[in-house]
């Protein structure tokens, strides 16, 4: 058996200082010693609870939450995107234009041509030259269609080619010659007028 060793000199025992309770039970020869709980830590629990009671009431029944701020950005949006949507023109203003359908042939040819080939008769992409439009032919519906995308493949062209450039896009598709003969893509379309 070992005997308990001396503490070194600058070792001094920790105690902690406890107010003794008169009713505590002695357990195993260790006693219960209580001490109140520091005035700063009730404060700061109470103000905390008054706190989130102001915090939710505020959250819950003002313009601040989430799904508020939420409802005020898409009502937003919807404001901006309708105001795009009503400056747009409503038919092609390169239409006949020669040096616009000139620089649409280039856009064509280095972005369109990839998916729908050059002669615009389809590949990937359904065919632009036949009478079978799924999502429609006519000016605004096209230029969407190209701006915003549609789904199954085709992207969204605006950010990268800007308004301009897909108008003169479309200006160039109307110069190249049609077929009667359904193309790539017919099936899902319905016929409409070139």
């Amino acid at each position: 058996m070992t005997e308990p060793r001396e503490p070194y000199q600058d070792e001094t025992p920790a105690e902690i200082a406890e107010l003794p309770r008169e009713d505590a039970a002695v357990r195993d020869g260790i006693g219960e010693d209580d001490n109140p709980i520091p005035t700063w830590f009730n404060v700061s629990f109470c103000a905390t609870i008054v706190f989130a009671a102001f915090y939710a009431a505020y959250y819950l029944l003002s313009d601040w939450s989430q799904a508020a701020q939420y409802q005020t950005q898409v009502a937003r949006a919807d404001a901006l995107a309708s105001q795009a949507r009503a400056s747009l023109p409503e038919t092609n203003p390169y239409r006949a234009d020669a040096a616009a359908i000139g620089e649409g042939q280039q856009v064509f040819a280095t972005v369109c041509a990839v998916c729908h080939k050059a002669d615009g008769s389809g590949l990937i992409g359904p065919s632009l030259v036949d009478p079978y439009w799924k999502y429609g032919h006519d000016d605004p519906t096209l230029f969407e269609s190209v701006s915003a995308g549609r789904p199954g493949g085709m992207p969204a062209w605006q950010t990268q080619l800007g308004a301009d450039k897909i108008w003169k896009a479309l200006a160039y598709l109307e110069t190249l010659p049609t077929s009667s003969e359904p193309g790539l893509g017919a099936p899902e379309g319905t016929a409409s007028g070139s």
